[in-house]
């Protein structure tokens, strides 16, 4: 990082550490009359009220809900004019319309307040409130996007491009991907060649944040927002997920607690519920007492013995009993004495010399 970069780093920490949106929309709204300034609250939710429709407010002030929308206009007109003369607006427009710009002239609404990391309702009104009155700044709604803010010189060609390239990239994989993974697949394209000064890494991933048809999952992997592994719709898929990430068996005791701790949509999974999930879902291996496995980590359905059976059909010749167990303790989290009772079965096995299996 050059001087200038550090320079300005500085500046953006302490505009930061010194930004309070409330403190400052209190000062804009205080040189207005009584009713235009409670229209502006009601709006907005601002000052710790709850934002209202044009309809409630219009019955609260005598006034039609036209009316109400035109005094909305009229008065921010002004206000984007009279902000201008104070000092702390002036600050935190520059502020904002740094942060806007590095994100690649565009950032999700959402977005902006987890960068800020403002929590509170009030503060987050009154941020809403000042970006309206920036006049450097336009809405961006679309339905293939989250509500934005953009700025002169933004490209929605561009976005849309970045969209076809990504969802292709995307696809071609066999699941969610970190984001340093699709940066490596991204930065490999033909398309990132071209347009690689306009596109940092900090733009890329904000440019992902923005669509509707790519997120991110629990564990902040991305893919196609259809994916049951971007958006699980039920405990099962919730369990597959959580397994997938863990990569090991669990018990489902412990499989219910990664799901509660994943918080996927607030809503608590229980034991016995997940444990009924797991018994009817295929992509579930029982493994061993309450343990689960992905099938697809080469698990098969089956007791001891037909893992036995199994191990057996996969070898020319007689196996130990030794590396009978080895083997089947590869696939299930069970006892020895459980393995040695399977063994016992006369239908199945027969014993070969002192210590070596066959099937019958």
């Amino acid at each position: 990082m050059g001087i200038l970069d550090t320079i300005i780093q500085t500046k953006q920490n302490e505009s930061f550490i010194q930004f309070r949106p409330a403190e400052t929309v209190k000062a804009i709204l205080s040189d207005l009359k009584e009713r235009d300034k409670k229209i502006l609250i009601d709006r907005y939710g601002l000052e710790g009220a709850e934002a209202k429709t044009l309809a409630a407010i219009g019955q609260e002030q005598n006034l039609t809900r036209e009316r109400v929308r035109q005094i909305e206009k009229d008065l921010l007109r002004s206000l984007r004019k009279a902000s201008l003369q104070k000092r702390d607006f002036i600050e935190n427009k520059d502020f904002l319309l740094g942060i806007i710009a590095e994100h690649g002239r565009i950032i999700a609404e959402e977005n902006l307040l987890l960068h800020l990391n403002i929590q509170d309702q009030k503060e987050k009104n009154a941020l809403v409130f000042i970006l309206h009155l920036i006049e450097e700044l336009d809405h961006f709604i679309h339905d293939n996007y989250k509500k934005s803010w953009v700025t002169v010189l933004f490209s929605q060609n561009l976005l849309n491009d970045f969209v076809r390239e990504s969802k292709d990239i995307i696809s071609k994989q066999t699941g969610p991907v970190p984001a340093d993974e699709f940066l490596a697949h991204f930065k490999e394209t033909q398309f990132y060649a071209q347009y690689r000064e306009q596109l940092t890494d900090k733009i890329i991933l904000n440019y992902l944040e923005l669509t509707v048809e790519i997120e991110k999952n629990v564990f902040g992997h991305w893919g196609l927002s259809l994916w049951k592994e971007v958006k699980p719709k039920d405990v099962g898929d919730k369990a597959y997920l959580v397994m997938k990430h863990h990569k090991q068996p669990e018990h489902y005791s412990a499989i219910t607690e990664m799901i509660n701790k994943a918080k996927f949509d607030g809503r608590q999974a229980y034991k016995e519920t997940v444990h009924n999930e797991l018994i009817k879902d295929n992509r579930f291996i029982l493994i061993g007492r309450g343990i689960y496995a992905l099938s697809e980590w080469g698990y098969k359905p089956g007791v001891v013995s037909d893992v036995i059976v199994e191990i057996l059909k996969q070898s020319a010749q007689p196996i130990s009993k030794d590396k009978i167990i080895e083997e089947v303790l590869k696939r299930r989290m069970v006892k020895k004495n459980t393995i040695l009772v399977g063994l016992s079965n006369k239908k199945l096995f027969k014993k070969l010399g002192k210590n070596s299996y066959a099937l019958v």
